[in-house]
This record gives structure tokens, sequence and C-alpha cells, in this order.
């Protein structure tokens, strides 16, 4: 089984090789230089003092201990760099295969928790306990959210590789308003085929519209898409929420909570970051109305068509 990520590891060996070379090389030029000079002075017999001669064979000592201490603290150095990215490596990995095993875990139950919760409101109960059953499905959906964050924030810290194949958004909308049915989700598509990750992409969308119902308590999302230059594709998420009262440019930074009852920041994050590494580009603002705008760029299909 690999235990750590092989290219991140190369890096350091080679800076090591390279800097203790580097070193090599200029504590054998500096004995080359003082042995010519050495050589000529012998050469030149009766002119050249003693004390000169000494003084080049104490430089000659000094270059040889000093050099030898400084490629002891380069290999030391190194070596220790080395080690201490293997173990960091080591340990996001375990970290990875921790949030891995406990949400895969999780993950049974709570799904037998839903159905359980479905079936009971599907034989009909009381008016008390249906509000009941509706809040345990709604917790139970936010326990997943929190889990799948959980698992890309992993990813993402391990910079695992993402798959961009062509999307089609047409299918997504029936699956979108299924998904969120306490939304008015209204589309727009000029463009709907992308070259994206689907999971890192679904990810970004369930992300942005959990953000309007938790923290903006949105009623209606406009969801846009229209084509920009450079073969790229703007997508708009407009609710009609209360927006963002904080400060932006700190809007998004992991677990800092901007008021009492505001989010841990993961969801904002992760999608500026699969945005990221998926070429594109996320921002976030306060629409004119209002409410809160996120603009997701990215790759259209026709740029990998283009390109080959």
């Amino acid at each position: 089984m690999k235990v750590f990520d092989s290219k991140k590891i190369v890096l350091p060996v080679i800076w090591v090789v390279t800097t203790v070379s580097l070193g090599v090389w200029w504590l054998f030029l500096g004995l080359r230089q003082n042995r010519m000079a050495t050589e000529l002075a012998s050469r030149l017999g009766s002119q050249i003092d003693i004390d000169f001669l000494e003084k080049l064979e104490r430089q000659s000592s000094m270059i040889k201990m000093e050099g030898t201490f400084f490629l002891f603290l380069l290999v030391s150095g190194g070596a220790t760099l080395v080690w201490l990215t293997f173990r960091e490596e080591k340990r996001n990995k375990l970290i990875h295969d921790f949030f891995s095993t406990v949400t895969h875990e999780m993950k049974t139950p709570l799904a037998s928790l839903r159905l359980q919760a479905e079936s009971l409101l599907a034989e009909g109960v009381d008016a008390g306990k249906d509000k009941l059953l509706h809040r345990l499905l709604k917790d139970s959906d936010r326990i997943e959210s929190q889990m799948n964050k959980a698992i890309y924030l992993a990813s993402l810290m391990r910079s695992e590789g993402l798959y961009l194949e062509e999307l089609d958004l047409r299918h997504w909308e029936e699956s979108l308003r299924e998904e969120w049915s306490e939304l008015d989700i209204q589309t727009d598509w000029k463009e709907t085929k992308v070259l994206a990750d689907r999971r890192a992409l679904e990810s970004i969308f369930r992300n942005l519209l959990e953000n309007s119902v938790q923290h903006g308590g949105a009623t209606k999302v406009k969801i846009l898409s229209e084509p920009i230059s450079g073969n790229k594709i703007k997508f708009k998420f407009e609710d009609n929420g209360k927006g963002f009262s904080g400060n932006f440019n700190l809007l998004g930074r992991l677990f800092l909570r901007h008021t009492s009852t505001s989010g841990t920041g993961v969801g904002l994050y992760i999608a500026e970051k699969l945005a990221g590494r998926m070429d594109g580009n996320f921002s976030v603002r306060n629409s004119e109305s209002g409410g809160f705008l996120a603009e997701l760029i990215l790759p259209s299909y026709s740029q990998r068509r283009s390109g080959t």
C-alpha cells in the first residue's frame, strides 16, 4: 500500500542533493584555489615570506573544517526536511483514511434512519410526530452534508486529482429541485456543456444551495449560465436571502465564524478550491437586490475539443 505521495518526497530529496553537490563543489574549489596559491608561492621561492606560506596553510585548514561543518549542516538539515515531509504525508494519509472510514461507517446507519423515518411518514402519523420526523430527516441531511464536506476537505489537503469530463447540466435540473424542495430553483442555461469533475461540481452546487438556505434564509435561487471569452462558462447563483454583512475577504476562510449563527466556512472554501483545481474561478458578493451572489467560471467542453 502506498503510504505517501512520492512526488512530495522527491522535491526535498532533489533540493538536498543539489545543495550538497554545490557545497562539495565549493569546498573543492576553495581547496584547489588555495593549493594553486601555495604551489605558486613555492615556485617563487625566497621571494615569498614564510608567514605568507603559513597563512595559506592555515587558510587551507580553515576551508576543510568549515566546509566539512557546512556540508554536515546541509546533509543533516536536508535529511530532517525529508523525514518531516514523509511524516507529514503519512499523517495526512492517516487523517484522510480516518475520515473515509468514519463517514463510510456512519452513512449506513444514517441511511437506515432516513428509511425508517420516511416509512413512518408514509404510514401517516399525527401532526406532532410528523413535524418531528421531518426535522429528523432534515438533521440527517445536514449530518450527511457535513460528512461529505469532511471527505472533500481531506481530499483537498492531500491534493488528490480530479477527473475532468464533459457534463451536460440540463439533466441536473430535476435532481436539484427534488433534493432542494424547499427552494424555488430557476435555471436559465445558455450553455450547458462544461468540462468538470462530476463529484466536485455537484459539491459546489450543493454547498452554494445549502449556504442560501441555512445562512441566507433564501426561498428562491436563480442559476444562470452563459459563455464568456476564452472558452469559459460563467455560472451565477443568486438568491433572495439576506446576503452577507461581514468582510467578504474573510468569507470562506476555514473555521472562521463571522457571527454566533454563521457557518464554519468549509462549504465556500471547498467551492473555491475545487473551482481552482478544475482550472476555474470562484467569487462571491452581494447582489443588487441584497441577496447572496456567487459566480463560478469553468472551462467549456469546446475548450477540450479545440485543443485536440
